[in-house]
Order: structure tokens, then sequence, then C-alpha cells
């Protein structure tokens, strides 16, 4: 990556605001917005909405004070629909208990489907969600499949909200600050060769027209016309 931070890719990525693009997997996405979550226990995430065209994913960067070995870890996620969740059996429903059992603090399922993997219950957090709208509680229980790559997580918010996000690990190295837009480039361009070049061509079009015109003028004033 080449960019004015180096290769501190950290410092770079937890710089990132609304509005800040970046190149991943091809693809350009804009910063939409940047929250912050934590909890008693020290566990914290940082969170950014990236969006390109309809897709969006959240990029979180995990610190884990009860994983020393692995304490920092970053993730691509992505929300998918409450109706993709099932038990461990297919056809087990489990989408309208779900709010109320975390709300309550009830025995988490210890196995659910979604995406047609198996997940494995591992954690449960409660913490204070921040933003540039407030900040509000939130409960989250943290799912793994057997492979430990790919994660589940659902999230318990007031009001009887409930979020559910299929998410993996990513390297940071992977990401980069994005060119600058069309826009400006286009603004730049202007003075470019190709730019002159058509400027320089119209004029020659008017110079051409009037000698046309004088000519015309000069012809019908004489009588020759």
């Amino acid at each position: 990556m080449k960019s004015s931070f180096g290769t501190d890719y950290v410092s770079f990525l937890t710089r990132l605001r609304a509005g800040d693009r970046v190149t991943y997997g091809g693809t350009e996405w804009e910063v939409e917005d940047f929250s912050t979550y934590d909890d008693a226990n020290g566990y914290e995430t940082m969170e950014w909405l990236l969006k390109s065209g309809k897709s969006s994913y959240y990029l979180l960067r995990e610190v884990d004070p009860e994983n020393p070995e692995t304490r920092i870890n970053w993730y691509l996620s992505e929300e998918i629909g409450v109706n993709r969740i099932s038990g461990e059996h297919v056809g087990d429903d489990v989408r309208f208990a779900l709010w109320d059992a975390m709300h309550e603090r009830r025995e988490p399922y210890f196995k659910l489907r979604a995406l047609g993997r198996l997940y494995y219950f591992e954690s449960q957090t409660e913490g204070t969600y921040k933003s540039e709208d407030g900040s509000e509680s939130r409960t989250t229980w943290d799912y793994w499949d057997e492979e430990h790559l790919w994660n589940l997580a659902i999230e318990a918010w007031q009001d009887r909200e409930l979020h559910v996000y299929s998410t993996k690990k990513v390297n940071p190295e992977d990401f980069a600050i994005a060119e600058k837009s069309i826009t400006i480039q286009s603004f730049a361009s202007k003075n470019s060769p190709s730019h002159n070049q058509k400027t320089n061509d119209r004029t020659w079009e008017w110079v051409c027209a009037w000698a046309l015109v004088i000519i015309g003028f000069i012809l019908m004033t004489s009588g020759d016309w």
C-alpha cells in the first residue's frame, strides 16, 4: 500500500472518518459512518460503515482483553436478515424468541445455523454503543463456526431492535487509501494537452466562420455576388 501513512496500516485505518475513501477487494468504498463500542471488561470495537453502490459492509477493529495472543483483530461484516437464522436443526424457528432471550439474559442457544453453516456460541457482551447520534446500550451474542473462520453476531438493541451480522477476519494490509475522485481529476484535466487541443480547434472554427462572413459581405457590396 502506498500512502502518506507508510506501512502503519493500523494508524491509517483508525483515522478513517465519514467521507474518506478506501479500496478493498478491487472496489472503492466510502466511509459513511464511524462509531465505537465498549463494555466494563475492556472489550471495545471501532466500527466503520463502508458503502459502494448498493453494497454496504462494516469494518471492525476489535480489542479483546480475554485473548491476549490475538488481542486486536480486524473483521469485515455484512448485515443479514433475522430470517436467515434457525436453531441447530433446519426449520427450528428462533427469530421471535431471540430478542426476549437476550434482553432477559437467558441462557444463549448453544448452536445456531445461518447461511449454510453451523455456529457455536462463544461469548456475550453488554456495553455502550457510541456514535454521532448519541449512545445506546447493546447486548451481543457471538457465535463462530467450527473452523473459527466465520463469525455470527446477534445484537439486541432497545425498542426490540435485532441485528444480525455475518463476519469474516480480514488483513488490514489489504486496505488502501483510494485515489482522488473522478470529479477532482476532471477539474485538473482542464490544463491537460487534450483539453488545450479542443480549445484551439474551437478557436479556428470561429476564425474560419467569420472569414467566410466577411468574404460574402465584400462580394455582395462589390456586385459580384
